[in-house]
């Protein structure tokens, strides 16, 4: 079975640009796992230095996604500004549940909670398009990590689990290891990986 982890842009901001020892052992990793790292293209924007050329420059995920251990996923459907719509597909229904769920927990509602669903919204992609399919969220904001642990299972999505950085720190030396990457017998749901 497929395991796909998905990433959130301060997990990448710690690690650091390229080139770097964090992101090569986030490959090696990856590579020992049998896994990718997947991020939303929200989050490649995110990262992207867009300077004063024509096509963003993203020195943090480029030369991984060149090496073939990263995947940017193509833009999720949905758009804030329009609304909810009630015949729209899991996806963008699922971006939009998770986009509610993070505006009531935010003490500053919709700011990047947009962005920050779309990792929900890529989980649920994953697996409506995958069959025998596992997925691992990483993240340093506690509501996103529970937004994508109880979300998916709503559309009926349980082989999910989430994995909360805290500090933010952390992610340096915990989320480039195998044991970070991994699906391991713990259960699904939302796995605290430091305590403050």
């Amino acid at each position: 079975m497929y395991t796909a982890n998905i990433a959130d842009t301060v997990i990448f901001r710690n690690l650091g640009k390229h080139p770097n020892p964090r992101l090569q052992s986030l490959k090696r990793a990856v590579e020992e796992a049998g896994t990718e790292i997947w991020v939303p293209a929200a989050v490649y924007h995110e990262l992207a230095d867009t300077g004063s050329t024509d096509s963003p420059m993203n020195p943090y995920l480029d030369t991984a996604i060149e090496e073939g251990w990263l995947r940017v996923a193509t833009p999720l459907p949905g758009d804030r500004t329009k609304g909810f719509d009630r015949s729209a597909g899991p996806v963008e229904k699922a971006r939009f549940v998770a986009d509610e769920f993070l505006n009531q927990q935010s003490k500053y509602p919709e700011t990047n909670n947009w962005q920050d669903a779309a990792l929900v919204a890529l989980a649920v992609r994953l697996f409506d398009e995958n069959a025998r399919i596992r997925v691992i969220t990483h993240t340093a904001d506690e509501n996103l990590a529970a937004a994508c642990a109880r979300i998916p299972p709503e559309f009926g999505y349980y082989d999910i689990k989430s994995r909360y950085y805290n500090p933010p720190q952390t992610a340096k030396a915990e989320f480039p290891t195998v044991d970070r990457l991994a699906w391991t017998l713990l259960g699904r749901g939302l796995l605290v990986s430091s305590q403050q």
